[in-house]
């Protein structure tokens, strides 16, 4: 089986990270191929980032399609990825909706955590998108100028998302905090969702199983 993975952004950095993460959980017999997107910023950190990675992320779709079994859009918001299931009947799996979907299924409620404040706003739109509000205790974010490197920040945001949102599980909410989800776990007392490695495992069931983006509706053909 072979599956490509994208990082909507143009990050290298981020990239390597996530490759690095999806290997570590693929199946035997499963190739995994991660790329940047060409001409996308090298963050997605608001709306007109977004709309500026689709460019890239079409031609990755229209020059990949045929080589692969299932494609994962590794950016916790799914930018882009009705416009990816639009073009192609194989699986196409977003790394935010893969974590939320895994945490329902190991708790009653949930809490993301952001990497930075402006994503909260943007990332509770997302949730109400896929209609998990009602599952979804908070979007919280890490403090960028707070003390410690990048995991303690997260495990302090994790701990407050716990002790005074009641979440029973959490979500990493960027796929540059990839790796931190077991410290995390170890730190608060509740699981925690890399949703790289959730992505990767859903890409391969769907693929296995035979599972085909409908072309009936939504993701329909022009008629």
């Amino acid at each position: 089986m072979k599956i490509l993975i994208i990082n909507p952004n143009s990050n290298d950095e981020f990239t390597s990270l996530i490759r690095e993460c999806a290997q570590s959980v693929a199946s035997q017999g499963t190739e995994i191929t991660c790329v940047s997107t060409p001409g996308a910023p090298l963050l997605i950190d608001n709306y007109i980032d977004e709309i500026a990675c689709g460019p890239g992320m079409i031609q990755i779709m229209k020059d990949n399609e045929d080589a692969f079994d299932a494609f994962i859009v590794a950016c916790t918001c799914d930018v882009n990825i009705d416009i990816l299931r639009e073009m192609t009947e194989k699986p196409v799996v977003g790394i935010g909706e893969s974590s939320m979907m895994a945490a329902m299924m190991l708790g009653g409620k949930f809490s993301v955590i952001q990497m930075g404040p402006r994503g909260v706003s943007m990332k509770e739109r997302f949730v109400r998108k896929l209609g998990f509000e009602s599952r979804c205790a908070s979007v919280r974010s890490i403090d960028p100028d707070g003390p410690g490197d990048m995991s303690d920040k997260v495990i302090a945001a994790a701990r407050k998302a716990v002790e005074e949102d009641g979440a029973e599980v959490l979500t990493l909410g960027c796929a540059g905090l990839a790796g931190l989800d077991r410290k995390t776990s170890g730190a608060v007392g509740v699981p925690v969702i890399d949703g790289v490695l959730y992505g990767v495992r859903f890409a391969e069931a769907l693929a296995a199983c035979g599972g085909k983006t409908s072309k009936k509706g939504l993701y329909g053909p022009d008629v």
